[in-house]
């Protein structure tokens, strides 16, 4: 697994299925304490196999964490 980090995201690399649970796991953990300080959820979107993004978004609800596939319009 490789994770890398951009403003108020982490795009996230993983090689087997079996990695990929942990992986999201870790980079929403990451970004919790951004999301609670700015009152916003988290989206979760996958890029490409194996490549996800995990992000602040503003169009979330606080607390709330939401999975999307491919990376049309928001």
């Amino acid at each position: 697994m490789t994770m890398h980090t951009a403003p108020n995201c982490l795009v996230v690399a993983v090689h087997t299925r079996r990695e990929l649970d942990a992986a999201l796991d870790e980079a929403v953990d990451l970004l919790k304490p951004a999301a609670r300080t700015g009152h916003v959820g988290i989206s979760v979107t996958r890029l490409a196999p194996g490549r996800y993004e995990a992000r602040l978004d503003a169009d979330i609800p606080p607390g709330m964490t939401i999975e999307r596939w491919g990376s049309g319009p928001r």
